[in-house]
């Protein structure tokens, strides 16, 4: 994957685009770990990460789901308190993600992401969680 890609497979169950995460970018970019600074990860899916979501959810465990949104009973108690913690820190919400999942498709929801997230001086993507781009060190500023 070259940088600024976002692919289908970094689109988590609970509509996290891990593309976008602080700790899958310094991992994809080549940042070095720092102790308590600086985490890696290859994305929930890509390393089968068995999150709280998950753990939570007998059909997303048993593989029944791909998304939340094919519940009926979404968002659930654990998918409704991550929505609210990241609509208060980073004012993106996963319910909304997986609503647009849902109604656009896969292609369309990471084609909005990419615009999104774009960063605005080298075109890489710029983290949802601190502003950065790990890619020439953007930071947006609000």
């Amino acid at each position: 994957m070259h940088r600024g890609e976002f692919t289908p497979d970094l689109i988590a169950p609970c509509g996290m685009n891990c593309g976008i995460c602080k700790a899958y970018l310094a991992y994809s970019r080549g940042i070095p770990k720092q102790r308590g600074k600086v985490t890696h990860c290859a994305g929930c899916l890509p390393r089968n990460k068995n999150c709280f979501i998950k753990r939570g959810c007998k059909k997303l465990a048993k593989n029944v789901f791909r998304f939340c949104f094919e519940c009926e009973t979404m968002p659930c108690e654990n998918l409704d308190r991550l929505d609210r913690r990241y609509r208060k820190r980073y004012d993106m919400s996963m319910v909304e993600n997986l609503r647009e999942l849902k109604e656009r498709g896969v292609e369309e929801f990471l084609r909005i992401q990419r615009e999104k997230y774009k960063c605005p001086d080298c075109g890489d993507v710029v983290s949802v969680h601190n502003g950065k781009c790990y890619a020439c060190g953007h930071v947006k500023r609000e």
